[in-house]
Formats: C-alpha cells, sequence, structure tokens
C-alpha cells in the first residue's frame, strides 16, 4: 500500500537518546467529577473511567498504521483453523473499517491470492474461499518479500527530500500460522535486516510491528515463535519489532486489535500498556 503519514511522527525520534515519544499523545488524565463521588467508594478510581473516551483514543492511534496480514495457508491449516482464521479476519476487515479508511491488505504464503484495501467481511471470506490450504510453510521467504518492498518504499522517501511534509505511513503486520516454518532462518534474517535498517534511519520504534499468532496446540510451532520473541533482538542488538502470541482460544477480531495495540504501546514506551476494547 502506499499511504502516507505525517513527517512529525519522524521528528519525535530523540536522536540523542534513542528514544521515542509517541506523537498522538496519550489517553486524557483522570479526574474525579461529581458524578463519579456517587460512585461506590468500593471502585477503584481507574475502574470509574469511561471505556468509550479510551476506546476512541486506541482507535486513534490505529488509524495511523496501516494493517497487513500475512496468512499461513499450508496443509496443516485445512479444516477448523481454517475456518477460524477466515471468520476472525473477516470481522477484523470490518472493525478496521471503522478506524482505517485504507482498509486492510491479505496475502497468503502459497497461493498468489492477495487483497488491498479491504473494509467489509465478505471481501475476506471471498478470498478465503478461493484459497485451499496446501503445500508447505515459506514463512521465511513471504515476510522477507513483505519487509523487503515496505523498506523499498522508505528508502525512495529518504532519497526524494528527507524534509517532505508527508511519509510513508507506520505498519502492523499480523502473521497467521499454526506451525513452525520450513526457513526459519530467512524468517530471522528478514526481520534481523528489517530492525537493522530502521535503527540506521533512526525510525521511530513503532514504524513497523510484526505481530505472530499461532492457532493450534503445535508445541514446536509455540517454542519457536517464544525464542523469535524473547531473544532476537538481544541476539542481534537491534531493535525489537517482533511480538507473539499463543491462543488456546479461538482468534478473535478483538483479540487481535488488542495484540496490536499491545504491540505499538510496548514500542512507543518500551513499557507496554493496557489497552480497553
Amino acid at each position: 500500500m502506499g499511504h502516507t503519514s505525517s513527517k512529525s511522527d519522524r521528528r519525535n525520534y530523540n536522536k540523542s537518546g534513542g528514544s521515542y515519544q509517541h506523537p498522538y499523545g496519550a489517553p486524557p488524565p483522570y479526574s474525579d467529577s461529581d458524578e463519579s463521588l456517587d460512585k461506590p467508594p468500593s471502585v477503584p478510581p481507574k475502574d470509574r473511567r469511561s471505556r468509550r473516551p479510551r476506546q476512541e483514543n486506541a482507535l486513534e492511534i490505529l488509524r495511523r498504521y496501516d494493517t497487513v496480514l500475512i496468512v499461513d495457508d499450508s496443509t496443516s491449516m485445512r479444516g477448523a483453523l481454517w475456518h477460524e482464521a477466515r471468520e476472525a479476519l473477516a470481522d477484523l476487515a470490518k472493525a478496521a473499517a471503522t478506524y482505517d479508511t485504507d482498509g486492510i491488505d491479505i496475502c497468503f504464503l502459497n497461493s498468489k491470492e492477495h487483497g488491498e484495501g479491504l473494509k467489509e467481511a465478505d471481501e475476506v471470506r471471498d478470498i478465503f474461499n478461493r484459497v485451499k490450504p496446501t503445500f508447505g510453510t515459506p514463512l521465511g521467504v513471504v515476510v522477507h518479500k513483505v519487509l523487503k518492498r515496505y523498506l523499498k518504499r522508505l528508502e525512495r522517501e529518504i532519497q526524494r527530500d528527507s524534509d517532505a511534509d508527508e511519509e510513508v505511513k507506520p505498519v502492523n503486520y499480523i502473521v497467521i500460522t499454526d506451525g513452525r516454518p520450513d526457513d526459519e532462518i530467512e524468517l530471522e534474517n528478514a526481520i534481523v535486516k528489517c530492525a537493522t535498517f530502521l535503527d540506521k534511519h533512526e525510525y521511530p520504534l513503532s514504524q513497523i510491528g510484526i505481530q505472530f499468532v499461532q492457532i493450534g496446540d503445535d508445541l514446536h510451532a509455540t517454542q519457536f515463535l517464544k525464542d523469535l520473541d524473547n531473544t532476537l533482538a538481544t541476539k542481534y542488538t537491534t531493535r525489537d519489532i517482533v511480538d507473539t502470541e499463543t491462543y488456546n482460544g479461538v482468534v478473535t477480531a478483538p483479540k487481535l486489535i488488542k495484540l496490536m495495540l499491545g504491540g505499538i504501546n510496548r514500542r512507543v514506551d518500551m513499557k507496554g500498556g493496557e489497552v480497553m476494547l
């Protein structure tokens, strides 16, 4: 996708300290009101906040990011897992329409089917229905291609005009998979190369986030993703752009949105943050 965002995003990166201050601000601070004083005193103040303002704040944050879905369509995804992924991402497309006028993009590991700017649940279902899970899990190859395409856009931005008012929009990649990739080294190299590029050019810590979401109960996949999340950045001394999540239950759109927001918050303040949806 060729979406852009305000140049002020990058200016919030502190060169001297390497820290990033979120340009969109935090939710408004809580303040007591006459109405809140009527509440039972046993309720903690933070629980008396309205859910709606916090939800709107969360969606305002997501509005500034593109969402790209990378779906494992290997043989092991057939059946219930394929249906689960289809419905979760269909609901995500519908939810995304409320905060992102660009819609979401989707691609697969094996099939050449893809979609851009999807805003309707049925659009996602139609694409899934045209794909038959088969072959292996070339996750490294696909992630490498996707990240390479995005980094080329950043390179063109740098070469064109470093003082341009518009720039390439930050992106959240969500990878839905049930198993360990066939090309672990390629995947690791692709992530490290991307993180190194972002560090070199001092992009905000939230410029790129990759969320690996495991569905199913493959223990080998669980361990691999855990290692990817916990050791990769330390091993290569780069920024951490990876988050992983394993769901024992059913994956849903709200869970995916919360995962994206959690990743953004963690990269922005290196502490993480509570998100209410």
